[in-house]
């Protein structure tokens, strides 16, 4: 496994949220945490506008892994290409259907090394 040099330039990239879960909370959160996170470090950059959802998906909770990958098929877009190393931010990894997805978009548009990163992964269950 690669390991992430956090001195290097890095483009931070939060998994958009829909428009509804953000109308109904008030704001973005991710990328409200990853705005914040990027002050610290100069050789963060935060691309918030880059990466947006093409078409309503399902809410992912109570979806099956298989469910998940069918939901978020092509669901993610790039409006412009992006060159060096991209981190993905999202808040919750299950499957991870949705870094998967947003990957194969950035890379589509020329990112050449990702990393994903979540805040909470959900437990595995039988």
């Amino acid at each position: 496994m690669e390991k992430l040099d956090l001195s290097e330039n890095l483009t931070v990239i939060p998994i958009p949220s829909s428009p509804q879960k953000i109308k109904e909370r008030g704001f973005d959160s991710i990328t409200k945490l990853c705005a914040t996170a990027i002050t610290e470090k100069n050789s963060l950059t935060l691309d918030a506008s880059n990466l947006f959802l093409r078409r309503n998906v399902v809410d992912q909770v109570g979806l099956s892994a298989v469910q998940r990958l069918a939901n978020l098929d092509g669901a993610f877009g790039v409006r412009r290409v992006i060159n060096g190393t991209v981190v993905i931010v999202d808040d919750v990894v299950t499957t991870g259907a949705t870094l998967n997805s947003a990957a194969r978009a950035l890379k589509y548009a020329g990112a050449q090394r990702i990393f994903g990163l979540a805040l909470c992964g959900a437990p595995k269950t039988r």
